[in-house]
């Protein structure tokens, strides 16, 4: 119930700032939210790919932990950084060749493809980010580190939500979500490298 109630916190808040880009672009006007939804169906449905590799390190790491092998633990979350890092570049990477026409799969509004392309450099060079936050985000659930993805997460949003309210753009609502995803990996990224997480047991 602890760890439930901890993981309801951290993903309520992700999901929350996402509403609240959504609710600001469709305060910017309709065809900004039509290309804005473009987006945010891409990223939820990427984000599936890569939560397979967090998944897996999720169990990995939590099998390890509480058989005690620590060094086991940390090769296994290097590794699944390193795989998740290549998988968000190449995400990201694809998705820029194909900004001509990977929102034509989804509408010919003009207005909308107009405001596609004005965020689009900025959901590209959200992939490499969002992938290593994801990774850890598995990693630090596997060792029962629910606690700090929570707080994490709410210090996360609180830098986004005074950003996100003040964009009057597309572009500036995506650079928004830029950072938040910069800030989660900023606040993860010392927890996995000071190691506290890795602790035999910790499911225990």
């Amino acid at each position: 119930m602890s760890i439930g109630a901890q993981l309801a916190v951290r993903t309520g808040a992700l999901l929350g700032c996402f509403v609240l880009a959504t609710a600001v672009c469709a305060r910017i006007g309709t065809a900004t939210l039509g290309a804005h939804q473009i987006g945010f169906q891409l990223f939820s449905f990427l984000a599936l790919a890569l939560d397979a590799i967090a998944i897996a390190g999720q169990v990995i790491v939590g099998r390890a932990l509480g058989a005690g092998r620590l060094g086991e633990a940390r090769a296994a979350a290097r590794r699944m950084l390193e795989l998740s890092l290549a998988a968000g570049v190449v995400l990201g990477l694809a998705l820029l060749a194909g900004h001509a026409l990977v929102p034509r799969a989804f509408t010919n509004d003009p207005a909308v493809l107009d405001r596609a392309r004005a965020m689009w450099p900025f959901f590209c060079m959200l992939w490499p980010p969002a992938a290593l936050v994801f990774a850890l985000d598995g990693i630090l659930i596997g060792a029962g580190d629910a606690g700090f993805l929570a707080v994490a997460m709410v210090a996360a949003a609180v830098v986004f939500v005074p950003l996100v309210l003040v964009a009057g753009t597309i572009a500036l609502v995506w650079v928004a979500l830029d950072v938040l995803m910069l800030v989660r990996l900023a606040t993860l990224g010392p927890r996995f490298a000071r190691g506290r997480w890795a602790l035999a047991g910790a499911w225990t």
